[in-house]
C-alpha cells in the first residue's frame, strides 16, 4: 500500500526544527511520499503562505512539497491525487505537540473509533478508512529554541546581531 505522509502546522514563520522534522519523516518513511501542509491564514499569526513557502524552500524542502491547504489535518489539496483505497495517511508532528488538538484515538459518538488513530506499524487500514499519527523528536535550534512560538515572541527584543545570528541558526 502507497504511505503518504503530511507534517501539518502553521509554519509561522518554517525554521530549522520544521526542516529537521521534515528530514525526521523522510528518513522514518523512505518509500512514502512527504509533504508539509500550510494555511495561508494570518488572522493570529503574521506570516503569509508565499513567505512560508519561499522559507521552506530555502530550508531544502522541495517546492512541490510544500503545499497550500484550507486546513492541515484535511489536507484535501494533497489527498485528492491519491487512491483513498489503496494510500495510507500518516500525519507527522514534533512530540512537542503530543497533546496539542487533534490527538489521534478518539472515538465517534456511536462508539466507533475515530478517523484519526495513533500511528502503529501492524494493522493499518487506506486513508478512506483512518488516517493515523506519528510523534518525532522535537529538536532544538538557534539558542535553545524548539518552535516558530519562540521565535515570533524573542524576535522584538533581540539587537540587529542577534537577529542575524537566529536567522543564520533558522536557515543554515
Amino acid at each position: 500500500m502507497k504511505k503518504l505522509v503530511i507534517i501539518p502546522g502553521g509554519f509561522h514563520p518554517f525554521h530549522a526544527g520544521h526542516m529537521s522534522l521534515y528530514n525526521a519523516a523522510r528518513d522514518a518513511f523512505p518509500s512514502a511520499d512527504v509533504y508539509v501542509a500550510a494555511t495561508n491564514d494570518k488572522s493570529t499569526r503574521p506570516f503569509p503562505f508565499k513567505l512560508k513557502k519561499m522559507l521552506a524552500v530555502a530550508a531544502g524542502v522541495p517546492a512541490n512539497r510544500f503545499i497550500e491547504v484550507k486546513s492541515p489535518f484535511r489536507s484535501e489539496e494533497i489527498t485528492q491525487h491519491y487512491d483513498p483505497d489503496t494510500t495510507q495517511l500518516i500525519y507527522v508532528r514534533s512530540e512537542k505537540d503530543k497533546n496539542v488538538q487533534p490527538v489521534p484515538g478518539g472515538a465517534k459518538k456511536d462508539g466507533e473509533p475515530g478517523y484519526l488513530q495513533p500511528y502503529k506499524r501492524n494493522g493499518r487500514v487506506p486513508m478512506s478508512k483512518h488516517g493515523y499519527m506519528t510523534y518525532l523528536p522535537t529538536v532544538q535550534f538557534g539558542p535553545g529554541m524548539t518552535s516558530a512560538t519562540e521565535v515570533r515572541s524573542k524576535w522584538p527584543t533581540l539587537s540587529q546581531e542577534s537577529k542575524l545570528r537566529l536567522v543564520h541558526a533558522l536557515y543554515p
